[in-house]
């Protein structure tokens, strides 16, 4: 059972124990079953080894320090604070390969690839960068301005390939990253790193645009013919990115699989590892709680991803309640814009096509959600009830009130079941 999370029957009766929202719920006997759902997870292989394995055996490519070899300069393309990437574990071993290949270590540069997100503060660079912080240079990337941004090309769905200078003009390309399932372009890592991350906004909206997030192949742990991901693989390309690193985590961080070598090759490796430990069937239950966990859980923009992961899963009249600390509130007012005073779905949808802006992405999977005919019941102590209200759902005072109400809206047919999933953006629908 995990430290993190917990669902126990005893003689005072059944309760879900969440204590990284910091939350304890009794489950009342007005139910037809409740099925707690937190895939086990193996016992993580000391770090240290896991990694330098992957990068003396690279999948589909030379040694990092072969590709090295003769090259003036590097960059290496991390993630931000988001994403939860044990970057400052594997950055070693990259260092180690770049330096046995020639390159100093003032000749490399991280990029923090944020896409359109904020840009990493201090404190996040030094946890990133772990002890190379102050050793080796680190930025942020910019995707808003003209004068640090370079067109290459144009993908085969028309997009422009508008991506970082330096990162375009270095001599070797290096990323690390993180494989899991994704929303909308079926999994994150290997050519995630390029675009959106290190792209321009101009660049990512079109790739993020309304009909390509509304393709019915543009959905969590789907890659075949899903146009986002396949946009973002012929972006990645035309840059071209050298050596890729992608780590399979575990709930707290530590890598339990890392994937190196050539960006596609090792990247598919990694989704298929991902799928043996994750990949997972819903269906049977009425009513589904859900909390994003770390560190989705920092604002309301990024915890939306619990909600949106269960869109293949749920089916008409189902019932999702949804907790989330949001630590920094909603953090999109552009994700909200479109739902605030709209009378209906379709007039959500119309507005978010017509004036589509990055952060209107997930306003798009909400919608995608609630077209499948499934409610949901909010509640957060950093977001208001009006806001939830604007979003299209039913606020709660808390877990006890939302569960009540959740069994109250079944209480005409059958006795409801419940599946309690902590973190579903963890897991790959099959």
């Amino acid at each position: 059972m995990s430290a993190e999370y917990g669902f126990e029957k005893n003689a005072g009766g059944a309760f879900y124990r969440d204590g990284v929202e910091g939350v304890l719920l009794r489950v009342p006997e007005a139910l037809a079953g409740v099925e707690f759902i937190y895939p086990e997870e193996p016992e993580p292989e000391e770090g240290g080894a896991l990694i330098g394995r992957a990068l003396e055996n690279p999948i589909g490519s030379l040694r990092l320090s072969e590709l090295a070899a003769g090259k003036k300069d590097a960059v290496i393309l991390v993630s931000d604070a988001t994403r939860a990437v044990a970057t400052a574990a594997v950055l070693p071993y990259v260092m180690k390969e770049l330096a046995a290949g020639g390159i100093a270590e003032e000749n490399v540069l991280l990029v923090v690839a944020t896409g359109v997100h904020r840009g990493a503060t201090e404190e996040e660079m030094k946890e990133i960068a772990g002890g190379y912080y102050g050793r080796v240079r680190i930025e942020n990337h910019d995707p808003y301005d003209p004068e640090k941004l370079v067109t290459i090309g144009r993908t085969s769905f028309g997009n422009s390939v508008e991506l970082n200078k330096k990162v375009c003009g270095a001599a070797l390309r290096v990323s690390i990253g993180k494989i899991e399932a994704h929303e909308f372009a079926g999994f994150s890592g290997g050519r995630k790193s390029v675009l959106p991350g290190v792209a321009s906004e101009r660049c990512i909206v079109y790739n993020h645009r309304p009909e390509m997030i509304l393709d019915p192949r543009a959905v969590s742990g789907n890659l075949d013919g899903n146009p986002v991901h396949l946009d973002m693989l012929e972006t990645a390309k035309a840059l071209g990115i050298d050596f890729c690193v992608n780590t399979v985590q575990n709930a707290k961080g530590a890598p339990l699989g890392v994937f190196a070598g050539d960006m596609e090759a090792a990247h598919l490796k990694g989704v298929e590892f991902l799928r043996s430990l994750f990949g997972i069937k819903l269906g049977g239950a009425d009513i589904y709680l859900v909390t994003p966990g770390l560190p989705l859980n920092i604002d309301l923009y990024q915890s939306m991803k619990a909600l949106i992961a269960l869109t293949p899963a749920v089916k008409r009249g189902d019932t999702i309640i949804f907790y989330s600390r949001c630590s920094e509130g909603i953090n999109s007012e552009d994700m909200m814009s479109s739902f605030r005073g709209a009378a209906s779905l379709e007039g959500v949808l119309k507005d978010v096509t017509e004036n589509y802006r990055i952060q209107k992405d997930h306003a798009l999977l909400l919608c995608k959600l609630y077209q499948k005919g499934a409610g949901v019941i909010a509640l957060s102590p950093n977001v208001g009830a009006a806001d939830f209200s604007a979003l299209m759902m039913t606020p709660a005072k808390n877990l006890a009130d939302a569960l009540e109400t959740a069994i109250q809206r079944h209480s005409s047919g059958k006795r409801p079941r419940l599946a309690i999933i902590p973190m579903p953006q963890r897991l790959v629908l099959n």
